[in-house]
């Protein structure tokens, strides 16, 4: 490796006979508008100071000589010189004399006086970027300005410089010749590579002074700067990629295939060291790892948009429903999923089936309101987890819907019960896609398609604070509490087309806006046009109907063959014998064929209470009337109105003033729900739970 001090203009631009080629593995061309400006700036400085102007570095290698025309590869500093190579073209440009336009005819072209080195079009020019950036340097060299592609960086920066020149020729009395010599006094770190250096390592060491290369960037000059057919693989495999995944979305999908290649997490700054060893530590060549990388950049643009057809309309519409809900961390598992699927491993209708669950997991989730930080670590393990037994794949989704069942951590599915109350009392609003969302769906379920691009989300009772007296009056003396309560829930909010005209009208007038005939919005309406009176009650009944139609949208589709993930440790019981519970960790109970997962025995109880009360809440209200001793043998009460009357760190049941009392050991815990089993007529043999020795 030769490092000396060279000049930009008089080492590459100005010596004939010469071509410098930028290798398909270097990024597009793209320097910024700020960047010529200060570059421009730069070199009419240095022509007024007459003084030097470093610009970087420059590193490249002798690559062959054909018919008298040495060629060489530019392994860094292409932005710069494509940058002085549009600027030539400017000044050529806007020259007025013959001889300055001929000074700049030959810094731009090889020249070739006697016809002895057989120039053609494409040797003509000193430089040659890249595929797409050369066809547009040439055009622009040719004057087939016509031709050119306007949006782009060399086009428009060919715009920038006759913008600066011109202002620099009107406002500083300057001429194109001053400029150039500006130019001949830019200088550059030269740096010519020998046969024998590893030109990839030296790449990585420089210090560029352009723009900072992306993980997109370093990933392609790795797998295609040390092959001699990189041209080849550029072109079949890396234009593809690039092609299929927006250049915004490159890095995200290369820390996703970085994800499902290796344990741990990728992180964005240590993901090129990360790639190298995946590459090396597998035994990859270029065209494999490209080859590998093309095939996941296909999984990954279905993901995005939903519209390979070589998938059913049924799955390209749930991949764009889980887009739609931003749920992109499943693409870990999909990744996984879609190989079975082209492997043959499944069919169709099993995709479709996998792909409906996971819509359905994430929408519970969100709905739940259960934190999103433990999802990438679930998506990445999943599927080792669940087909690590390799049998399971003969009963897919039956194998994925049972371990998500029997999962006890915060991550398990949310039952039918616990779904079906966050979605009437939780705020919807303010998840807002997951909201349009499901009213989109609820309003277009078995029927024609309305189209809701041009709907807004509406609130039915207003969102003012400051209600007016009318809708005080309706909503009666608990107005407050009961908008503050109920205002974002789902059986207050619709879609409508008339957002902004809505505002803070009185209900009749707000009906009138709303109705069927104005905005064709049928499902979502239908029972508020026949509400005299929008209260909490009707809200409430509103948002029973709406949740029943969702919950029909998104069915726990149970397994046909249960798999089981079961820990050993666990073993099921009844509540015969209480006394099995002490010193036992609970993992799930099952109550008349319905199972809930609980980490413990205070849960169990509460979660019980909450599903015996929604069942029938006469008996545990009559309890608390009375204060009812649950347990002959025993002085605690456990349901009470009055906080003197219960113990421990007592509890609400939901939306009641009801309180339970906390603080039984295992085995009164057992007996208590033995006793509410025995109130609501429930067999013992209806509910059994799973623990382990603690």
């Amino acid at each position: 490796m030769q490092i000396v001090q060279g000049r930009i203009m008089n080492d590459f631009i100005e010596p004939n006979k010469h071509q410098y080629t930028v290798p398909v593995y270097q990024r597009n061309y793209e320097w910024s508008r700020e960047q010529c400006e200060n570059l421009f700036h730069d070199i009419v400085q240095a022509y007024k100071s007459d003084k030097t102007h470093f610009c970087g570095s420059v590193v490249y290698s002798q690559f062959y000589e054909v018919n008298g025309i040495y060629y060489h590869i530019i392994i860094d500093g292409q932005q710069r010189l494509t940058t002085i190579y549009i600027l030539l073209k400017a000044l050529l440009d806007l020259s007025d004399t013959d001889s300055k336009r001929e000074k700049m005819i030959e810094a731009l072209f090889n020249q070739d006086k006697y016809d002895a080195y057989s120039i053609d079009r494409q040797s003509k020019l000193k430089l040659k970027p890249i595929k797409s950036d050369n066809n547009q340097l040439m055009l622009l060299m040719e004057d087939r300005y016509d031709e050119m592609d306007k949006t782009g960086e060399i086009w428009e920066n060919y715009q920038i410089f006759c913008e600066l020149i011109r202002n620099t020729l009107e406002e500083d009395d300057l001429d194109v010749k001053d400029i150039y010599r500006g130019m001949e006094k830019l200088i550059c770190a030269k740096i010519k590579l020998d046969s024998d250096d590893n030109a990839q390592e030296i790449f990585e060491r420089i210090n560029s002074t352009g723009v900072p290369l992306s993980l997109a960037d370093k990933i392609r000059n790795f797998v295609l700067m040390t092959d001699v057919e990189q041209e080849r693989l550029y072109t079949d495999y890396w234009l593809e990629i690039e092609r299929l995944v927006s250049k915004d979305q490159l890095t995200t999908f290369f820390l996703n295939y970085l994800n499902i290649k290796t344990e741990g997490f990728a992180k964005e700054s240590e993901a090129y060291d990360l790639f190298k060893t995946v590459y090396h530590d597998n035994l990859y060549t270029n065209e494999s790892m490209l080859s590998e990388l093309l095939h996941y950049a296909g999984y990954f643009h279905t993901f995005l948009y939903g519209d390979n057809p070589k998938y059913s309309v049924r799955v390209n519409e749930l991949l764009k429903s889980l887009q739609k809900l931003k749920q992109t961390t499943v693409f870990l598992f999909l990744f996984r999923v879609f190989d079975d699927y082209d492997q043959g491993v499944i069919n169709t209708t099993e995709l479709e089936k996998v792909l409906a669950f996971l819509l359905n997991y994430s929408i519970r989730r969100l709905i739940c309101e259960i934190g999103s930080n433990s999802l990438r670590g679930l998506y990445k393990t999943l599927y080792s987890r669940v087909f690590g037994k390799a049998s399971n794949k003969e009963h897919y989704y039956d194998s994925i819907i049972s371990f998500f069942l029997q999962l006890t951590s915060k991550d398990a599915m949310p039952d039918d019960m616990t779904f079906l109350m966050a979605l009437k009392e939780k705020n919807l609003y303010r998840k807002n896609a997951l909201c349009r969302f499901l009213l989109v769906m609820i309003e277009n379920r078995g029927k024609e398609q309305l189209i809701t691009d041009n709907l807004t989300i509406e609130h039915i009772l207003p969102q003012n604070k400051n209600l007016s007296t009318s809708w005080q009056n309706m909503l009666g003396e608990n107005w407050e509490s009961d908008r503050d309560r109920l205002l974002h829930t789902l059986g207050n909010l619709t879609l409508t087309g008339y957002n902004s005209e809505l505002g803070d009208k009185p209900f009749e007038e707000k009906k009138d806006l709303l109705s069927e005939v104005n905005t064709k919005v049928v499902e979502l309406f239908k029972d508020v046009k026949t509400c005299e009176c929008w209260n909490a009650e009707a809200i409430e009944r509103r948002a029973d109907r709406l949740a029943g139609v969702i919950i029909k949208l998104f069915p726990l589709v149970l397994p046909e063959n249960h798999i089981s993930f079961a820990d050993p440790r666990y073993h099921e019981y009844t509540c015969e014998d209480p006394q099995e519970a002490t010193n036992k960790k609970p993992q799930y109970y099952i109550l008349q064929g319905e199972r809930v997962n609980a980490t413990n025995f205070a849960q169990m109880l509460r979660s019980v209470i909450l599903r015996l009360y929604a069942m029938d809440p006469s008996p545990i209200e009559q309890m608390a009337r009375f204060d009812e001793q649950l347990l002959p043998w025993s002085q605690n009460i456990l349901f009470s109105y009055d906080p003197t009357k219960v113990s421990g760190k007592y509890i609400n049941i939901d939306g009641t003033t009801i309180l339970v009392s906390q603080g039984f050991s295992a085995s009164n815990i057992v007996q208590i729900i033995r006793a509410l089993l025995e109130k609501y007529d429930i067999g013992q043999d209806d509910f059994v739970y799973s623990a382990r020795p603690s």
